[in-house]
């Protein structure tokens, strides 16, 4: 199969522009996006709350030297077992406030108005769902943002404007997913393995934010959707990643892995001038191709049945 070049402004897939209307599209979004606004990665967020702790004289610089050195999620498990160890109430809301929409890629996602799925804790994701098809002055409603495990339910993908806090939310500490335990449950527990299954298996789904550096998150994500070497020439997943110039090699040996093993569509962008800020560019021009609906009252019917007949 031939890869697609790596170009500034990737074409936008048609399975994407199809499904916005048929109320079938969702985004996907990782850190690669909340980044943009300064919020975050994994890495920069374990340093931040091992820092404090060392501000606190629960580390010393030594301690915080070696603990760097061990994958991010690993250090966020030490570090809020010694802050509970020593009494100290670690508020990891404060690393994911502050940033505004404001004319960043969260307004323009936020416009585009479908459902949006995110292992972000950051609450900017608030799609607004202009439903015209049946109030042509419609105003946009309220986002419905689902945090709590017990709601990840099918019926939620069928609502646009809603956002699906896959790991939590900074409204609800309690539901943020943080530790390598934490991590290991959630995805092991069979409500959130059927809400990913049956998102990957009823939807187009385009992934944002989920950079080289998040391959790891992504592949488990898929894997847990059990969505491993389902090729099938049906093209419904896709991840735009970035990408220099000098990396083709790598771009298209990452092209077909991604399809082969997931059936994962990849859209590399040129990150030589702007960086991971091009994305900004892409998704601008991308939404004037996109329009979103509701599913049809087919679309209920089909998965009520599907309902019925796997209980």
């Amino acid at each position: 199969m031939k890869v697609p070049p790596l170009k500034d402004l990737p074409d936008l897939p048609p399975e994407i522009v199809q499904a916005g209307p048929n109320g079938h599209l969702v985004l996907f979004v990782g850190a690669g996006v909340s980044m943009l606004l300064d919020l975050p990665s994994w890495a920069s967020f374990a340093r931040k709350v091992l820092e404090d702790l060392q501000k606190a004289e629960l580390l010393d610089f030594s301690e915080l030297d070696q603990l760097e050195s061990l994958p991010p999620r690993t250090q966020l498990s030490i570090a809020i077992r010694i802050a509970k160890e020593n009494g100290n109430d670690l508020d990891l809301r404060k690393y994911f406030t502050g940033p505004a929409e404001g004319q960043s890629i969260y307004r323009t996602i936020n416009d585009i108005g479908c459902t949006c799925v995110t292992t972000n804790y950051d609450e900017l994701l608030s799609p607004r769902f202009l439903d015209t098809t049946t109030e042509p002055s419609a105003t946009s409603r309220e986002p419905i943002r689902v945090y709590a495990r017990g709601d990840l339910v099918v019926r939620r993908l069928d609502e646009p404007g809603v956002v699906v806090h896959l790991h939590g939310a900074i409204s609800d500490p309690n539901s943020m997913v943080v530790t390598t335990k934490d991590y290991l449950d959630h995805y092991d527990q069979e409500i959130v393995q059927t809400f990913l299954h049956d998102l990957f298996k009823r939807k187009i789904v385009l992934f944002l934010g989920y950079g080289l550096s998040e391959n790891e998150i992504l592949e488990h994500i898929l894997r847990r959707g059990s969505v491993e070497d389902q090729d099938t020439g049906d093209r419904r997943r896709f991840v735009l990643q970035g990408f220099f110039r000098s990396q083709e090699p790598l771009y298209q040996k990452l092209y077909e892995y991604y399809r082969v093993s997931f059936g994962l569509h990849l859209i590399g962008f040129i990150r030589d001038y702007k960086d991971y800020k091009q994305q900004e560019a892409i998704i601008k021009s991308w939404a004037r191709e996109i329009r979103v609906n509701k599913p049809a009252l087919a679309d209920d019917y089909a998965r009520m049945r599907g309902i019925l007949d796997a209980s």
